[in-house]
């Protein structure tokens, strides 16, 4: 379930920088603790270079290439 979770933000992501919990939630239950999960395992992806966690959502800056 995070990997799918994982995909979908990151696809998001390309996108838009913010990927907002209401979009997230339209697809996925998401709770806090799915939350924290979901931001550890962004962290650990190699692309991307920062994470952040908001009021509204998560917001994802990639590596440039």
């Amino acid at each position: 379930m995070e990997e799918k979770i994982l995909n979908f933000i990151l696809e998001c992501a390309e996108v838009q920088k913010l990927v907002p919990f209401s979009l997230i939630e339209e697809e996925f239950n998401l709770d806090e603790a799915l939350k924290s999960v979901i931001t550890d395992a962004l962290w650990d992806n190699d692309t991307i270079s920062d994470v952040t966690i908001g009021t509204d959502g998560f917001t994802v800056t990639f590596f440039e290439n």
